[in-house]
């Protein structure tokens, strides 16, 4: 834990914090054991401080899911081809690699409006090419949220699905069908033909459906 100083500061901008010193504080440690006080302590200011600029444990921890996603965002290639299908599929896999290599902070990333896809220029280049299409605003907006909202939450059900024993829901249902017997045999044909829904095949298909949909838009 950081050195914390024998004085504490004040409160609010007098204590001469901000998000930024925040989350540099908090960098580090890991969201099981994120905790307001500790940061606090870390900053050497009083907890109370930080109620100015952030309002609870969850709020900060969602701060940090962002700063860490948007750190591993950076290190990507920024190569999004020459047209807006390009640009949308590998702004995607950059979301997806991204998200998954975020790790135990995935559970607390949440993108809660258009403004949060500001993360990297990516996100411009598709906007741009969304728009010189003939996407207007609205559209273009929406487009892009559904692009990360695919691909994060591909990617969160890549990480579950991952683990030992596959996807909770999967496995359950495969579970239900085993004990008993007819019905929903369309159901138990996928179940039982045990698809990878998980991996660069399924991504590649789902971004293949989103631009197959922007597509007809255009039309």
């Amino acid at each position: 834990m950081a050195h914390q100083p024998s004085e504490r500061r004040g409160r609010g901008i007098r204590a001469g914090i901000d998000l930024d010193t925040i989350v540099a504080a908090a960098r580090g440690i890991p969201p099981a054991e994120v905790t307001m006080q500790r940061v606090a302590d870390a900053l050497g200011v009083d907890r109370k401080a930080l109620n100015h600029h952030v309002t609870d444990r969850e709020s900060l921890l969602e701060l940090l899911a962002i700063d860490a996603y948007r750190s591993r965002l950076a290190e990507e290639p920024l190569d999004l081809g020459t047209t807006w299908q390009d640009a949308c599929r590998a702004h995607g896999r950059a979301i997806w690699r991204t998200t998954i290599a975020t790790g135990e902070w995935v559970a607390y990333f949440r993108f809660t409006s258009p403004r949060d896809l500001a993360v990297a220029d990516g996100s411009e280049i598709v906007a741009e090419r969304l728009l010189a299409a003939g996407l207007d605003e609205v559209a273009t907006s929406r487009a892009m949220h559904l692009l990360v909202t695919t691909c994060t939450g591909f990617a969160r059900d890549a990480v579950i699905g991952s683990r030992e024993g596959g996807h909770p829901q999967i496995e359950a249902l495969r579970s239900t069908f085993a004990q008993t017997e007819g019905g929903y045999p369309a159901l138990r044909r996928l179940v039982d033909a045990r698809v990878d829904n998980f991996g660069e095949d399924q991504l590649a298909f789902d971004l293949d459906a989103y631009v197959a949909g922007i597509e007809r838009l255009l039309t």
